[in-house]
């Protein structure tokens, strides 16, 4: 094939492959929820719980960075005595993922073992961020 041919089907074949590629991928579009402090963790739990009530069936995770992680651990309490642990289960019940950074845990000197029943790690929540809104299309919302 000559040049001129297979510069415009090259081209053609580039425009059309992502659209194929993210056909199959069932996460392609769903809302992230970045989480850095532990000043505000009720209210962030309601509006997770209120968005993930109006969209059930939308892919939902929170990803808990530097003082964020302090909620999901075994045994935190909000300034009331009640506990975070309940609220997060609630959410992850529902379908809601949330995530620690490992890299943020590390930091604290704590583990995967430190942290609430249900709370997965991810090894950097910034990457994992990047890579949801780039890879994959999801709305960001900072809470």
């Amino acid at each position: 094939m000559s040049r001129s041919v297979l510069t415009p089907l090259t081209l053609l074949l580039l425009l059309l492959a992502p659209w194929s590629s993210h056909g199959s991928d069932a996460d392609r579009y769903g809302v992230v929820f970045h989480v850095d402090s532990d000043t505000k963790i009720n209210h962030m739990l309601r509006q997770v719980g209120r968005h993930h009530a109006a969209n059930h069936a939308m892919p939902t995770r929170v990803i808990l960075i530097a003082e964020g992680v302090k909620a999901a651990l075994d045994n935190a309490t909000d300034s009331s005595g009640g506990a975070y642990s309940a609220q997060m289960e609630q959410l992850i019940a529902a379908g809601v993922r949330i995530v620690a950074c490992e890299t943020t845990l590390t930091s604290y000197g704590l583990s995967a073992d430190d942290l609430a029943l249900g709370i997965e790690t991810i090894p950097s929540g910034v990457a994992e961020l990047a890579r949801l809104q780039v890879s994959h299309q999801w709305a960001y919302i900072k809470l």
